[in-house]
């Protein structure tokens, strides 16, 4: 029972801070108060001719300056022979040119002193060096003149509160209602399309921009102003490359802070898929799971397609962020109350028990059903108009139930307006329980929906973008509510890392991940076979043995790791043969140090690690040990550092966990110790990001439940040109 967040709701205005440096020039482009249009044509249709229709369709109140040497007039307003001679100042330009004629006609705008333009031909930087060559010529004259650029190969930009909508984009022929979203993207197709969807389900766009090709300003300059109107609830975005990560990340923690949920597609998620974003906008897309890992960090919410944003967009808007993504459901069809609780634990949501008091109301109110969620209203609800408002209202009495999910289809009569009249107005209230409504029939009547429109209760024809709705907003509430975690220290206060190659020294290494809090297995570095028998006697059988030279970095391929060794006429065979194996791979016939480790023989193999992104710094990963974590890709990955808490919710990411939790009588694992193991670890790669490439901990010995857990192997490689 648990109404959803209103933090965004009547915030006050707020200044807008610097947090990529083009706020200013972006702000002011969206709210231009004269725009000239270059090569605008009087041909309904074409390209060149929608920028003017469009600023006139919206209402574009400034001043309209069409630029075409062929015409005096178009529609009624002058026409320039060139920009240079409309002799008034102008805030903006959108060339709606070929390629071949935009370079020219940017140089004009510049020297006319416009102060930005916009330019939607494509045949540039995503074709190859050539293209490269132009738009750095543009972006020269631009920048000597002081003007901006938005694209090229963008469908424009705009702000249709004010009609100041510098747009080719033919889907705005459709008047699109202002509201409170805004559409950023870096494809143009997808914004129109977007901004569509939103449309039809009567979801208004304030603020729109398609960055294309990003030679000037680019995603997190408009981001940054989107997320700094106070008259912008939510960013929907579609983004295909971040090319100025530290920009981005500003703009999202800046989000974040505000409340203002960025929910966007990335696209990259295969290699065909990223292949096709360099392509498009001549830019290389990321790793994926560094993506994953930087959004999930930066509160930033990761849709896969154009209705899943629109559906989160149609919960948030009306209910808010719910407080979990745990639903009560109540349906008009028994079938379906089953498959639908099925969807929502399959979608990652939770259908909890009900408590003792919301099952004895349900059994007074249903004498046909049972006192369960999922609830079967039965053929009651036909009968009955009032009946799913009271079932709502047991619900929403209910702690256990942060969101409640109503099944509908059409009932006999006008019985389903009638119940959609009196539960919209119990539901309507910013205090309760969030209501979302499946039509399991695929549509609504419009006289229901209006219902439920007019009590902001949003309505779904998809039961599973429902279900992803409610998942992803209760997950960005829960993660505004996370402590951020210690800040790596300054370089002056590290322990200086060098390595004649690129790998650490081993026994560095260890004393490293020690000064972290990280164990390391009892055990000592030794050259000759009577120092490893002390060393393993004064221990304590078995032992093992490994090389230990950053010459050789993989061990087991050449025979350099002797595992239970539990006699001293074991430990002095395998020192010789580890020794032979080594002088043999180095080419050497001097002693080769050798560890002598005890053995822990009652761990959960894990791994750990960490690798630096040239973007966006250090990242701490944690999988399950042996083959499982690259055999299933069972591996979970942050940006470092994090506490031990979001350690712990790593590991309850990875699908072999349940190793952890005393699998098949085996006592369950130290799972704390574990959590500050990565702790440690990813404060460690925090700090030396600027050094490190990457450490592996393989294997992490997880012992049992108090027992802690211990690094028994790690190896550490430099960047280059720190060695």
């Amino acid at each position: 029972m648990a109404a959803a967040d209103g933090a965004d709701r009547g915030r006050a205005e707020r200044g807008l801070r610097s947090l990529t440096g083009s706020e200013p020039d972006v702000a002011q482009l969206l709210a231009a108060r004269s725009v000239a249009v270059v090569g605008a044509s009087a041909t309904p249709g074409t390209l060149s001719w929608r920028p003017l229709n469009l600023l006139r369709r919206y209402g574009f109140s400034g001043r309209i300056y069409p630029v075409n040497p062929a015409r005096t007039q178009i529609e009624g307003l002058r026409c320039f022979p060139s920009v240079a001679e409309i002799g008034e100042p102008v805030d903006a330009a959108i060339i709606a040119l070929g390629a071949a004629k935009t370079a020219d006609a940017v140089r004009e705008c510049a020297a006319a002193k416009v102060g930005a333009v916009v330019l939607p031909a494509q045949g540039f930087g995503e074709l190859g060096p050539a293209g490269r060559a132009v738009e750095s010529a543009m972006l020269a004259d631009a920048r000597a003149a002081g003007m901006r650029i938005v694209g090229p190969n963008t469908d424009g930009i705009g702000n249709l509160s004010t009609g100041a909508l510098l747009s080719i984009q033919p889907l705005f022929d459709h008047r699109m209602a202002a509201g409170d979203v805004a559409v950023i993207t870096q494809s143009g197709a997808s914004a129109g399309s977007l901004i569509a969807r939103l449309s039809a389900e009567g979801i208004g766009c304030r603020l729109y921009a398609s960055a294309g090709n990003e030679i000037d300003l680019g995603l997190a300059d408009y981001l940054s102003v989107a997320v700094q109107d106070p008259e912008v609830r939510m960013i929907l975005s579609f983004v295909e490359a971040i090319r100025r990560p530290e920009d981005f990340t500003a703009v999202a923690r800046a989000a974040a802070e505000l409340g203002t949920p960025i929910v966007l597609i990335k696209v990259g998620r295969t290699e065909q898929a990223a292949q096709r974003a360099a392509a498009h906008t001549g830019a290389l897309a990321g790793e994926d799971k560094i993506y994953d890992a930087v959004f999930r960090s930066l509160g930033i919410i990761r849709v896969t397609e154009l209705s899943e944003l629109v559906a989160v967009a149609k919960f948030y808007l009306t209910r808010g962020a719910p407080r979990s993504a745990a639903v009560g459901i109540m349906s008009v069809s028994g079938g379906q109350a089953g498959a639908i609780a099925d969807g929502a634990v399959g979608a990652g949501l939770t259908v909890p028990a009900l408590g003792e008091p919301a099952r004895d109301s349900l059994a007074e109110l249903l004498p046909f059903g049972t006192a369960l969620n999922p609830c079967d209203l039965t053929g009651d609800v036909a009968t009955r108009t009032d009946l799913a408002t009271a079932v709502y209202e047991t619900f929403d009495a209910d702690p256990a139930v942060d969101t409640v999910v109503y099944v509908r289809k059409a009932l006999t009569g006008d019985a389903a307006l009638r119940a959609a009249e009196s539960l919209a107005a119990a539901a309507g209230p910013a205090a309760r329980t969030p209501l979302a409504v499946y039509a399991m029939d695929g549509l609504i009547d419009d006289a229901e929906l209006s219902h439920y429109r007019a009590h902001d209760i949003p309505a779904y024809a998809s039961a599973a973008e429902l279900f992803t709705a409610v998942r992803v907003l209760a997950e960005y509430r829960r993660r505004r509510a996370v402590a951020a975690p210690p800040p790596a220290l300054r370089p002056s206060q590290r322990t200086p890392l060098s390595a004649p190659g690129r790998t650490l020294d081993p026994a560095t290494l260890r004393s490293l991940l020690a000064g972290y809090g990280i164990a390391v297995p009892r055990g000592g570095v030794v050259t000759d076979a009577d120092a490893a028998i002390s060393v393993a006697e004064t221990m304590g059988y078995p032992v093992v043995l490994k090389l230990d030279t950053p010459q050789i970095t993989h061990k087991t391929e050449v025979g350099g790791v002797a595992l239970g060794l539990a006699t001293a006429t074991a430990v002095r065979a395998a020192f010789g043969d580890l020794t032979r194996s080594a002088q043999r791979e180095l080419g050497t016939a001097e002693p080769v140090p050798v560890l002598v480790q005890e053995q822990i023989q009652d761990g959960v193999e894990m791994i750990a690690g960490i690798v630096t992104d040239a973007h966006f710094g250090a990242f701490v990963l944690l999988g399950m040990g042996g083959v499982l974590a690259e055999l299933l890709a069972d591996v979970a990955l942050r940006p470092a550092p994090v506490l031990p808490e979001e350690a712990v919710e790593m590991v309850s990411e990875l699908r072999g966990r349940m190793l952890l939790s005393g699998f098949r009588a085996a006592p369950p694992a130290d799972v704390g110790a574990l959590a500050d193991v990565v702790s440690g670890l990813s404060r460690l790669g925090a700090d030396y990001a600027d050094v490190l490439a990457e450490l592996d901990v393989n294997p992490v010995l997880v012992r049992p439940d108090g027992m802690g857990a211990v690094a028994a192997d790690a190896l550490g490689v430099l960047r280059d040109g720190e060695q």
